[in-house]
């Protein structure tokens, strides 16, 4: 595999690769309340890229180079199936997440989600220590008429470093993969929650207002 800082491969999966569906092995805690698991999806651009970049750069700004460590830093982000907020402000976009189920940890969890609902793979960052868990509402809990404190969901949101880009993947279509800076991907995300995971993100390097911590701001 790559590491962290090489080129990611692109991949052309041939294999019969099956999204698991269905709750029955559904993880839940002593509240009920569902547990899920998720990745902050990162991979550095393309060398290749990078350099188009800066020519343009050249080209356009008298030279100004865009090779400060968060610039070159892509998030996957991946649209949801429930669309957009609704108020028109653009934020359409989540990260790949999903129920933990009784046979995985958490770790192995958010790794399947990568790779279901985003056809990516690669290494998490921390197997022991995974990031603060997140609550969020499940409105269709709601709407189902749970109690509120049942139908809070649970998320453990993991750092993936990305390896492989399947071209092929369980939900190809259903989600459109897009890969964005650190603050595109925090300005069009979704759900506050996952904003405020991206923010405890030290890789992506982002202020509370999702601007990069090494802008100058």
């Amino acid at each position: 595999m790559a590491d962290e800082g090489d080129d990611v491969d692109d991949v052309d999966d041939g294999g019969a690769i099956t999204a698991r569906t269905g709750r029955h092995k559904q993880r839940y805690n002593d509240a009920r309340q569902r547990l899920v698991a998720g990745c902050i999806c990162v991979r550095r651009r393309r060398r290749c890229e990078e350099e188009e970049e800066e020519e343009d750069e050249r080209g356009t700004t008298s030279g100004t180079s865009t090779s400060s460590s968060s610039s070159s830093i892509k998030v996957l982000m991946i649209n949801s199936k429930k669309g957009p907020r609704g108020n028109g402000d653009g934020r359409d976009l989540i990260f790949p997440k999903g129920g933990w189920e009784t046979d995985e940890s958490a770790a192995e969890a958010a790794a399947r989600e990568c790779l279901e609902e985003g056809g990516v793979r690669g290494t998490i960052a921390s197997t022991t220590a995974p990031m603060p868990a997140y609550e969020f509402t499940s409105r269709s809990k709601l709407k189902a008429g749970c109690d509120p404190i049942e139908a809070t969901c649970v998320a453990h949101v993991f750092t993936m470093h990305v390896t492989e880009v399947l071209d092929h993947w369980p939900e190809e279509g259903e989600r459109a993969r897009y890969w964005l800076s650190p603050s595109e991907a925090w300005r069009r995300c979704k759900h506050d929650w996952m904003r405020d995971a991206m923010v405890a993100c030290d890789e992506l390097g982002l202020r509370s207002d999702g601007t990069a911590l090494d802008d100058g701001g």
